[in-house]
């Protein structure tokens, strides 16, 4: 993505970015189109270079922006969720999904709970409870150890794990929970794997265009895995590689 922009030879040549953490990426995305441009390059397309708005002062975000609706967490083996009746505290549970997805409560026995939201949940409560035990139940669930919703993250990594998915997650959001990127990361070189209706898919990311506004920063969900490539992984993506063009788009890994 790039060079569609005209200044790649510029940024291979200069190695600080990889050294540094991903908040003085963006900064540097967004000086380096200026700094080009004042130099004249001669393949430089200045309404090609960013999508990112530059003013002088920022504007204060709206209610949609800092409360906008948030992925909800669904429910899977091994998540720890607590069930609250209101004014019925006999009836407040905490419990473990076992490994197919279900769960056991009081009156109404066995409950499937595998990939609803809690709300949902609740509602399935609810309603099992009202059908013979309970006028008018209220209920809530919330889950308190997510152990489901997790992605894996290594490669050119400061700290490769295992981290809890939560929210709307996005690349950035999983990178800085692994402490950023590491010395010998490749920025152009991000894979996230995914698991779509049995098949196994992939798709490669560019963080620098991401930084620099010329690319959306992705979402992330729950057993995701990110291979962010280094100089030590080069052998792992390098088949990988070219089936995956820096488009944000996911293929099939057959």
């Amino acid at each position: 993505m790039l060079t569609a922009i005209g200044f790649s030879e510029e940024l291979d040549s200069m190695p600080m970015l990889v050294r540094l953490p991903l908040w003085r990426h963006l900064s540097l995305a967004l000086a380096l189109p200026l700094a080009l441009s004042a130099c004249g390059k001669p393949n430089f397309d200045p309404a090609a270079a960013s999508r990112v708005a530059v003013t002088e002062t920022l504007p204060e975000p709206g209610a949609e922006d800092l409360y906008g609706t948030a992925r909800e967490a669904r429910i899977g083996p091994g998540d720890k969720i607590n069930i609250v009746v209101l004014g019925i505290s006999d009836l407040e549970r905490t419990v473990v999904v076992d490994g197919n997805g279900r769960i056991v409560f009081p009156l109404i026995g066995t409950v499937d709970a595998l990939g609803l939201t809690p709300a949902e949940l609740a509602a399935s409560i609810q309603t099992r409870l009202s059908q013979r035990y309970l006028q008018n139940p209220q209920v809530s669930v919330a889950i308190t150890e997510p152990v489901s919703q997790r992605f894996t993250i290594y490669g050119g990594v400061t700290r490769p794990g295992i981290y809890p998915a939560v929210g709307n997650e996005t690349l950035t959001d999983a990178i800085a929970q692994a402490s950023g990127t590491s010395d010998t990361a490749r920025l152009d070189e991000v894979v996230v794997f995914r698991t779509v209706q049995g098949k196994r898919m992939a798709a490669r990311f560019d963080l620098r265009a991401i930084s620099g506004g010329r690319a959306d920063d992705p979402a992330v969900y729950p057993n995701d895995r990110i291979v962010v490539g280094s100089d030590s992984n080069r052998t792992l993506l390098r088949d990988l590689a070219p089936l995956t063009p820096v488009l944000g788009l996911f293929y099939q890994i057959l």
